[in-house]
């Protein structure tokens, strides 16, 4: 398991999602998971940099692993609790100029994803265990 912490800054971005590319290339993940990796990575990290943190100071750690024929990253930072159950599943038959605000980023997270897992613990903070499989099309 390769693991790297940042500031929370949006400023760190394009480092996290070089991070996530260059640990998953080593781990032979192709460009597509590579892709879906960085995309799921990067909404959880802008969410927790603009609504965890808040614009306070705090950081965010990213850990990327091979489990068998799959890619699991782990999202961490130590911002406000969040509970995914409280935002709304986005109803994309409703034209754009009408839908609510919010819960797009995190649809396409569990859209790009196999596995996706939220926890909060007072101690460890939020953590989501991601995990993309290397074998499956498309």
């Amino acid at each position: 398991m390769v693991t790297m912490r940042w500031r929370a800054d949006l400023a760190q971005l394009a480092a996290i999602r070089e991070f996530v590319a260059e640990s998953s290339r080593s781990l032979d993940a192709d460009e597509l998971a590579i892709r879906d990796l960085q995309l799921a990575v990067d909404e959880l990290c802008s969410n927790s940099i603009r609504h965890g943190y808040g614009g306070q100071e705090g950081q965010i750690e990213v850990s990327v692993e091979r489990i068998g024929h799959a890619i699991q990253v782990v999202v961490r930072d130590w911002g406000m609790a969040f509970d995914p159950e409280q935002v709304p599943v986005p109803d994309l038959q409703v034209p754009l100029e009408e839908r609510s605000l919010g819960g797009l980023g995190l649809f396409l997270v569990k859209q790009v994803m196999d596995d996706v897992r939220f926890e909060f613990d007072d101690g460890n903070g939020n953590s989501v265990t991601m995990v993309r499989r290397l074998d499956r099309e498309g």
